[in-house]
C-alpha cells in the first residue's frame, strides 16, 4: 500500500519517528504513543504505517530470537562435544534446556534395560527427593509415553490430561509442575531416554519450544553416546594399563624367582648352611628372614627389622615384642599345618608371612619373612625357598646321622675294652680329630629317666666342636671327649648349662680328667659316669661336678667296688629293703625324707603328705626291723649313708 505524505510535514515527521523506534528496538507501547494527539484527519494515513512498523518489529524480534537460539544451540553443541565425563554431560544438557526454554525446571529420564522402565537420572530446578528418584514403566505417564512412541508430547495441564496413564500424579503434584514438555533422546531408531522441560504455571509450550527442545535432545543424544564411548575406551585403557602392570609384576616375579633359585641351587651345590639361605633370601626379597625349627627356635636369622633382632643359631627371639611373638606363633602354626600363613600384629606398615618347611608328611620347620609390604610373588618365592631349605635340612640330617653313627662306633670301640687293635683305633680316632696321645677331659651327660638322648647328643656335638672334641652316645649316656687339660668340674657345669638350655630339661653332667692313652680315657669315663650316678642319686639334677666334689660319696665309690657297696647297704638297711620288697611299702623313701628333714617328724609327715600317726607307725616298724639304736649317733650316720649309697646304686 502506497501513501503520499510529501505534502504533509507531520506525516513525514511521524515516519521518521517510526524508523527511530525500529532502530532502537522500542516496545510496542512506544508505537501506539505516536497516534496519541494526532489530528483526526491524519489517523487514516498514519494507522497503516504504525501497523506495518509493528509487523516489521515482530519479524525482527523473531529473527533475533532465532539467532540467539541458534547461537545457544551452537554453544551447547560445543560444550557437549568437549565434555568427557558422562555425569557432567547429562547435567549440562538439562541445565541448558531449562535456560533455552526459560522453564521452571528441566530433567532427564534414561531407559533401564534391565528393568525395562525409565528412571530420573539428573534434574535442574527440581525440589523434592521423591521426584528425583521417580521411575516410570514403559507407556506410563507422559515420559513413558514419549519413551514408548519416540514422539514428542506436551501438556499445558498434566494432572487433567487424559492422553496417558497417571501413575506418578502424587509425585508431580508435590513438585508443583503443571505444564510439561517431553522429547525423546534417540540414537538412530533407539530411544535411550526422555528430555523434559516443565513449568509450575499453566503456560503451554509452543511448537517453536518443542522444536528447540528436540534440537537440544538430538545434540544431547550424540553427546551422551560420545561420553559413553569415551568412558568405555577409558575403561579399556585402564584395563590394558592394569594388565600391563600385572604382566610387568609377573615378569619381575619370574626374574626374582629365577635369581633366587639360582642362588639357592648354588648354596646346595657348594654345601652352604641355613645362614647362607637366610642371607640370600634377605638380599633377594629384602626385609628380615627367619629360619625356625618346629618348636619355634631360631636356626638362622638375617635382617634389619628393629622389632626382631638378629639371633644366633640355636637361640630364641631375644625381644618379646608383638612382632617377635607373632612371627614365632605363625611359624609354629605353619609348621604344624604345612601351610603358608600371614602374620598378624606385626606393627604399622609392616607385613609378614611364614611358610612351612616340609619333607613328605614331616615338618622340618618354617621360613618367615618380615617386610614393609608383601605381594603374591614374594610369598611364592618364600615357598620355593622352603623347598630348597627342606632339601638342605634333609642333607644336613643325613650327614649328622652318619657322623652320629661314626661317633658312636668310635666311642664303643674306645670305651668298650678289651682292645685288640689299638693302632687301628688310634687311626680311626685321628680321622675324627681325636688325638689319644694327648690328655682329655671326659664328660658323661644324662637326663633323669634317660630321655632326650638324641637332642642331648646333637647339642653336645656343637659344644664339643668348639674345642675340636668328640661327642656321641654310649650305653645310655652322652659322652663328650675334650682334648686338653680342662678343669673337669667347671667344664661339667658349663656343659650342663648348655645342654639344659638347648633341650629345655635338666641335664646332669659328671666329669673327670684323663691322662694320655686309651686306658686313662676308659678309667676317666668310668669316674665321670659314676659321678653322674651320684649326682642324680643326690637329686642334683641339672648340675655338673667331678668326683672330687662329691665328698664322702665320691670317696666311697672311688675306694670300693660295687659289690662291696651292695654288701654294706644290705648289712645296714637290708631288713628295711626286704620288708619294702615283700610288702610293697615305702620305708626307704620315708627314711630318706626323715633325714632330709633333720629328723623332724612333723616336717617329715608334711613332706610325705601323710598323717603324723601314720608316720609314727612307719617309724615303729623301722625300729622293729633295725633295732632301737638306729636313730642315734653312729648308727644313724651309717643308716643315712647306706640309704644314699643304695640310691646311687639304684640309678641304673
Amino acid at each position: 500500500m502506497t501513501t503520499d505524505l510529501s505534502a504533509s510535514n507531520p506525516g513525514i515527521d511521524t515516519a521518521r519517528r517510526l524508523l527511530r523506534l525500529l532502530r532502537d528496538r522500542a516496545a510496542p507501547e512506544a508505537y501506539e504513543a505516536l497516534l496519541d494527539g494526532c489530528p483526526a484527519g491524519e489517523l487514516p494515513h498514519l494507522r497503516p504505517l504504525v501497523d506495518d512498523a509493528l509487523h516489521v518489529r515482530d519479524q525482527l524480534e523473531e529473527r533475533r530470537r532465532r539467532e540467539d537460539e541458534l547461537a545457544a544451540l551452537y554453544e551447547t553443541a560445543g560444550d557437549l562435544s568437549s565434555l568427557r565425563d558422562l555425569e557432567a554431560v547429562l547435567q549440562a544438557i538439562v541445565r541448558r534446556g531449562r535456560v533455552l526454554l526459560a522453564a521452571d525446571a528441566a530433567y532427564m529420564m534414561l531407559h533401564d534395560a534391565q528393568h525395562d522402565d525409565n528412571y530420573v537420572r539428573v534434574t535442574d530446578g527440581i525440589r523434592t527427593d521423591a521426584f528425583k528418584h521417580a521411575r516410570l514403566a514403559m507407556g506410563a505417564g507422559l515420559g513413558g509415553l514419549v519413551a514408548k512412541t519416540a514422539v514428542p508430547y506436551n501438556t499445558p495441564d498434566y494432572l487433567r490430561d487424559s492422553r496417558f496413564d497417571h501413575t506418578v500424579d502424587d509425585v508431580v503434584s508435590d513438585e508443583g509442575l503443571i505444564a510439561i514438555q517431553g522429547v525423546p533422546l534417540k540414537l538412530g531408531e533407539r530411544v535411550i531416554g526422555v528430555l523434559f522441560a516443565a513449568n509450575r504455571s499453566a503456560r503451554p509450550f509452543s511448537d517453536h519450544d518443542v522444536a528447540l527442545l528436540v534440537s537440544l535432545a538430538n545434540h544431547a543424544a550424540i553427546a551422551i553416546e560420545n561420553a559413553t564411548l569415551f568412558q568405555e575406551v577409558q575403561r579399556a585403557v585402564d584395563d590394558l594399563t592394569e594388565a600391563n602392570a600385572v604382566i610387568q609384576a609377573h615378569s619381575a616375579s619370574v626374574e626374582q624367582a629365577a635369581s633366587l633359585h639360582e642362588r639357592l641351587t648354588s648354596i646346595v651345590l657348594h654345601g652352604g648352611g641355613m645362614d647362607d639361605v637366610a642371607q640370600n633370601l634377605a638380599e633377594v626379597l629384602g626385609g628380615s628372614i627367619f629360619v625356625l625349627d618346629p618348636a619355634g627356635r631360631v636356626m638362622a636369622a638375617v635382617g634389619g627389622d628393629p622389632m626382631v633382632e638378629h639371633t644366633s643359631v640355636g637361640g630364641s627371639l631375644p625381644q618379646e615384642s608383638a612382632t617377635a611373638r607373632a612371627v614365632r606363633e605363625a611359624c609354629v602354626l605353619s609348621s604344624e599345618s604345612r601351610r603358608t600363613r600371614r602374620i598378624p600384629g606385626t606393627g604399622t606398615g609392616t607385613s609378614a608371612c611364614a611358610t612351612a618347611i616340609t619333607a613328605g608328611t614331616e615338618a622340618l620347620g618354617s621360613l618367615a619373612l618380615v617386610r614393609e609390604r608383601l605381594d603374591a610373588g614374594d610369598v611364592r618365592s618364600l615357598e620355593r625357598a622352603a623347598l630348597v631349605t627342606a632339601l638342605m635340612l634333609l642333607s644336613e640330617r643325613s650327614v649328622a646321622e652318619a657322623e652320629h653313627r661314626l661317633r658312636g662306633e668310635i666311642l664303643e670301640d674306645l670305651l668298650g675294652a678289651p682292645h685288640r687293635d689299638l693302632e687301628g683305633l688310634r687311626r680311626r680316632a685321628a680321622l675324627m680329630g681325636l688325638d689319644l696321645s694327648r690328655p682329655h677331659t671326659v664328660l658323661a651327660a644324662r637326663c633323669r629317666g634317660g630321655g632326650h638322648r638324641r637332642a642331648i647328643a646333637d647339642a653336645a656335638a656343637a659344644f664339643a666342636a668348639q674345642a675340636k672334641g668328640l661327642a656321641g652316645e654310649y650305653r645310655g649316656d652322652v659322652v663328650v671327649l675334650l682334648p686338653g687339660d680342662h678343669t673337669p668340674a667347671e667344664t661339667a657345669r658349663s656343659l650342663a648349662a648348655h645342654l639344659s638350655r638347648n633341650v629345655s630339661d635338666a641335664v646332669t653332667v659328671g666329669g673327670a680328667s684323663a691322662a694320655p692313652g686309651v686306658d686313662a680315657v676308659i678309667e676317666a669315663h668310668r669316674d665321670a659316669a659314676q659321678c653322674l650316678d651320684v649326682l642324680l642319686a643326690l637329686d642334683r639334677d641339672g648340675q655338673g661336678a667331678s668326683p672330687d666334689e662329691l665328698g664322702i660319696y665320691g670317696l666311697l665309690f672311688s675306694q670300693a667296688g660295687r659289690e662291696e657297696l651292695h654288701q654294706f647297704v644290705h648289712r645296714i638297711i637290708g631288713p628295711v629293703l626286704d620288708y619294702d620288697e615283700r610288702r610293697g611299702c615305702d620305708l626307704v623313701r620315708t627314711l630318706l625324707t626323715y633325714f632330709a628333714c633333720d629328723a623332724s617328724l612333723t616336717r617329715t609327715a608334711a613332706g610325705l603328705f601323710v598323717h603324723v600317726n601314720t608316720l609314727y607307725q612307719r617309724m615303729d616298724r623301722v625300729t622293729a626291723l633295725l633295732g632301737p639304736q638306729w636313730r642315734h649317733g653312729d648308727h644313724a650316720l651309717q643308716v643315712h649313708l647306706a640309704l644314699k649309697v643304695h640310691s646311687v646304686l639304684d640309678v641304673h
